[in-house]
Parts: C-alpha cells; sequence; structure tokens
C-alpha cells in the first residue's frame, strides 16, 4: 500500500542525478543505477529506469525475479526495450515500449544491467514494483459551503483501477476508500460502480481539505496529484436581546442575565437554538463569567456572583457557523449588607423623644441620595409603622458605624426603631425595636380668682393635678404645682411660688393683686416618669 506523486518520482531521481558522482573526461566511469520504478503510471505495465555515465548509455537489459524468491532463482522475465523518456522533463531516464504482463503484483526483484559507449558496463540490483493504478475522479463535496441551516456535508467520488498485468480499467467495485478530512479521517466503501459516498457533520470555523484514497487488498498505487476539495463553513450574524437593562440583586445573590439570541439565515432574523452565549463582568479586582446555552426559542440564562455593582457584557460565542453578537450589556446593582447596631430611645418630660444608633455599611459610605435613616413609630411595635423623622449620619467608619441621632415630639408611650431603606445598591436593615413611655399629667379646672380684683387684694389660683393610670384619670397628689404670672404686655413668665397638691390632687394659693396679668398653674419638675402639664391661662383685671 504506497502514496506516490510522479512530481516526487522525479524529483527523487534528480537528486539522485545530481547527487552522482561528475565523471572527469580523462577517468573512465562505470554507470551509475540510481533507479528502477513503473513511472507515472503503473498501470501501464512498463519499466522506467535512472542512470548515467561519462559517455552516453547504449544498453539496459533489466532481468525481473519472481516476488520473494532466492538470489539463485531463475529470472522470469527480461526487456531490453528501453528508449530515452523525456516526458517528465528530467534527463538521464529510459523508459520500455512493451508492457509487461507478468503473472502475479508485487515487489520483483530486478538486475539491471547497464553499458556505455567507452564499453564501460554495471550490474546493479533495484526492486520493482508490479502493481495497481488507482483513478480518483469527480471528487466532490456537496455543500461545499455549509451554513447554520445546512450543517451536513456528502462526499462523493469514483475509483477506476488499471491492472498492468491485462492493461484493463475497470471501476474499483467494493472496495475500502479511507477520506482524509482535517482531523480524524473516515473510512467508507465503493459501491459495485466504483463509487462512494459519506456524508458528515461540519463542525469547525476552519476549512477542511477533503481528499479520498483506494485501500485495496493488493498493492496499488494512486497518485497524490488528484486536487483535494476545500470545504469551508460560512458564518452567519447572530444578535442577543436582553431581557432587562438593569438588574438588581443582594450581596451574594445570583445575578439572573436571560435573553433570546438570533440569528440571520434565509433573509430573516430566527431563534437561534444550541448556541453558547458568554456572559461576562469583571473589575479591577477579578470577575466571573457564565455561558449559557440557547434552547430551542433561542432563550438563555446565566448566573453571576457579582460582588459589587457592575456591567454585565452579553454576546453570542463565534462558531463554526456563527459571527459573534454585537456586545450588549445590562447594568447589575449590587446592594450590599446594612446593620443598625447601638439604637437608643430617651422619652424626656416635655414628650421629646432622642433616638440614636450606629449604622454599617461595610468597606463605603452611601451617597447622598441613600445616606439615610428613617426613625419610626408603631402604638404596638409589630404594625402601622410611619417615619416621623429622616436623618443623615455622620462620617465616621463605615465598619465600626456612622453616628445617627434624631429628636422629635413624641406620644407618651410608643414604640421605636431606626429604619436603613433599601436602595439599588444597599440592602435595608433595621434596628431592634424599642420602647418609651411617660404618663400624662394634666391640670383641671384652673382658675384665677376674683376677676376683676381690687388691687392690693388676694388672688386665688386653685385646680386639680391628675395623672393617667390604670387606664383612667387619677388624683395625682403631693406634686409641686408652680405658679406663674405674666403682666400684661409682657412676653415674660414670673415664678410666683409653689403649691403642693393635696389627696385628692387639688391645690390653691393666694397672691396679693398688683397688677393685670395672665396666670398658669404648671406641672413643671415630673419626676422621671411623668410629663410635665399646665392648666388654662386666666387672666386678671387688676382695678
Amino acid at each position: 500500500m504506497r502514496k506516490r506523486s510522479l512530481a516526487l518520482a522525479c524529483a527523487c531521481v534528480a537528486a539522485g542525478l545530481l547527487l552522482g558522482p561528475v565523471p572527469a573526461a580523462h577517468a573512465a566511469v562505470a554507470p551509475v543505477l540510481y533507479g528502477v520504478g513503473s513511472g507515472a503510471h503503473p498501470g501501464d505495465g512498463l519499466v522506467s529506469v535512472s542512470a548515467s555515465s561519462d559517455t552516453a548509455i547504449t544498453s539496459i537489459t533489466a532481468h525481473l525475479y519472481a516476488p520473494g524468491s532466492a538470489a539463485d532463482a531463475p529470472e522470469i522475465t527480461r526487456v531490453s526495450d528501453f528508449t530515452p523518456d523525456s516526458s517528465t522533463g528530467f534527463a538521464n531516464l529510459w523508459r520500455t515500449t512493451t508492457p509487461l504482463r507478468l503473472a502475479d503484483l508485487g515487489a520483483y526483484r530486478v538486475v539491471v544491467d547497464l553499458t556505455d559507449a567507452d564499453g564501460d558496463t554495471t550490474t546493479a540490483q533495484n526492486t520493482y514494483w508490479y502493481e495497481l493504478e488507482a483513478n480518483l475522479t469527480d471528487l466532490r463535496v456537496t455543500p461545499q459551503n455549509p451554513d447554520y441551516e445546512h450543517q451536513d456535508v456528502t462526499v462523493t467520488g469514483g475509483f477506476t483501477v488499471t491492472d498492468p498485468r491485462t492493461g484493463e480499467t475497470t471501476p474499483a467495485a467494493n472496495e475500502p476508500v479511507d477520506l482524509e478530512i482535517s482531523g480524524p479521517n473516515a473510512e467508507t466503501r465503493t459501491g459495485a460502480n466504483g463509487r462512494f459516498s459519506y456524508s458528515y457533520h461540519v463542525t469547525s470555523a476552519s476549512s477542511d481539505s477533503v481528499n479520498a484514497w483506494l485501500r485495496p487488498d493488493e498493492p496499488w498505487y494512486q497518485s497524490r496529484a488528484n486536487q483535494s476539495v476545500e470545504v469551508r463553513a460560512v458564518q452567519s450574524d447572530t444578535r442577543v436581546t436582553l431581557d432587562a437593562a438593569e438588574l438588581n440583586i443582594k450581596a451574594g445573590q445570583a445575578a439572573k442575565v436571560s435573553g433570546t439570541a438570533e440569528v440571520y439565515v434565509g433573509g430573516a432574523w430566527k431563534p437561534l437554538a444550541g448556541a453558547t452565549v458568554d456572559e461576562t463582568w469583571s473589575d479591577e479586582f477579578g470577575g466571573v463569567a457564565s455561558r449559557p446555552v440557547t434552547g430551542a426559542d433561542g432563550r438563555f440564562t446565566g448566573e453571576l456572583k457579582m460582588s459589587r455593582t457592575g456591567k454585565v457584557n452579553v454576546s453570542v460565542q463565534r462558531g463554526a457557523y456563527l459571527n459573534s453578537s454585537p456586545e450588549r450589556s445590562v447594568t447589575v446593582h449590587v446592594a450590599r449588607k446594612t446593620s443598625i447596631s447601638g439604637f437608643t430611645v430617651s422619652l424626656n418630660k416635655y414628650a421629646e423623644l432622642t433616638a440614636a444608633g450606629y449604622l454599617h455599611t461595610g468597606s463605603s459610605i452611601p451617597g447622598d441620595a441613600d445616606n439615610h435613616v428613617r426613625l419610626q413609630y408603631s402604638a404596638d411595635g409589630k404594625t402601622g409603622w410611619t417615619t416621623v423623622k429622616t436623618v443623615t449620619p455622620g462620617s465616621g467608619d463605615p465598619e465600626t458605624g456612622s453616628r445617627f441621632k434624631g429628636t422629635f415630639d413624641a406620644p407618651a408611650k410608643g414604640y421605636y426603631r431606626a429604619y436603613f431603606a433599601a436602595t439599588a445598591n444597599w440592602q435595608a436593615s433595621y434596628s431592634t425595636v424599642l420602647h418609651a413611655e411617660r404618663t400624662k399629667t394634666r391640670i383641671t379646672d384652673a382658675n384665677a380668682s376674683p376677676e376683676p380684683v381690687t388691687k392690693g387684694r388676694t388672688i386665688t389660683v386653685k385646680g386639680t393635678l391628675q395623672h393617667y393610670t390604670s387606664s383612667a384619670w387619677r388624683a395625682y397628689s403631693g406634686q409641686k404645682v408652680k405658679i406663674l404670672f405674666r403682666p400684661k404686655g409682657s412676653s415674660t413668665w414670673y415664678d410666683e411660688g409653689d403649691t403642693t397638691t393635696r389627696s385628692n390632687g387639688s391645690f390653691s394659693k393666694g397672691f396679693t393683686a398688683r397688677k393685670d396679668g395672665t396666670w398658669v398653674a404648671v406641672l413643671l419638675y415630673p419626676n422621671s416618669t411623668h410629663l410635665v402639664s399646665s392648666g388654662r391661662e386666666d387672666y386678671v383685671d387688676v382695678r
């Protein structure tokens, strides 16, 4: 089983000729045998000899011995009808004119007698291959340029065999054929008519070089001069349509980037099935990627766990039949974790509540649009949360906490929490829920009398102090109530003295009437569990 080309054979002969000795004009040099062969067409049954000498070669006789015969075996034939062969373009070649019709194919031992014009002779031994000549005809690949919708190709062709024993050329029926395809080879067989057919799926964007070689069981020769067929896939344009331009996820979650991939074939965009889509995100610290494969409808979904907000670039991966698509991107907002610690609330006697704590946001401080903490109130600590004040944390270390604080008017009792609202870049967080309460107080039946009053006479200020306990207003005894006076035309209150509430919560105190003005009784210094309160302001005309 051999593959040879005429060009290679001739090149070898020429090389032998050039590398042989150059005879000197004055020296007797015996002829030199370079090689014996069957020429470009072994099926012709001719013998070719390459030789040279210092003078013209005048006689060539080739003695052929059966393949594998002993050294002393008789020759089976001899040939001497050699004539110069100029068909190859090389010198020092001779070929017989009468075909050999031998009984068997094979490698024959050949002894060649050479004589030149000087009478110098040489006898040299070589090998002569007597073999079938295989010829490939009509090698085709259909389609030669497969595309996305036609990815399978069929290789067809035919072989004939010329037998030197008979000189007949016949179809190479039922013979094995090796197909050379860039990459792994394939095998098939010829039919009774010598033709073959083989289909395969083209999977590479690079070109395939396809050729065919007959593989009969007998000695054979097939020229490599037959031209291979180049198969090159055609790439179609692709595109991606994303489901969303922006996505919001929490840190640690996977961003699900989805969309539809299409391919342009037959003058229209169609769903692209079985294609790989590249989804990538990176920054100066690293990156992640996902490579989903499209379904029959062209749909794809990839999942990426990103450490921070950024853009995910999406495109169809280049393939044997696909151009990579123009890149599309989706902005993924990764909401980082936050927390609130050290939350405290304090309700003072004036029903003013102060809430404070620390906001933790990791490695950076939120931007101005996001950097707010909402202080919220609920009557039962579970439902109906309302924001009563919004504050901005300070510029402290975001890891150890940025302090926030706010003060606002509050009811006598309630539940409070701090709330950092979720944004595209930050997760929501809540403080612990705290309760704050003081007991309400009030002064009823407040009165300054008589009205009007004569200057120098006594004015009596009285009333009743109560506190709200056990779900009812009850007397609040033993408490100091301060009496305040504001002269007519003034904005200043003056402390006129204290009085203590009786067991029923009532109080009274007399003062000398000096000028017109307004009187009021107030619980100004309650204990730590009660709120301040004041009675009705009463204007008294002094005459």
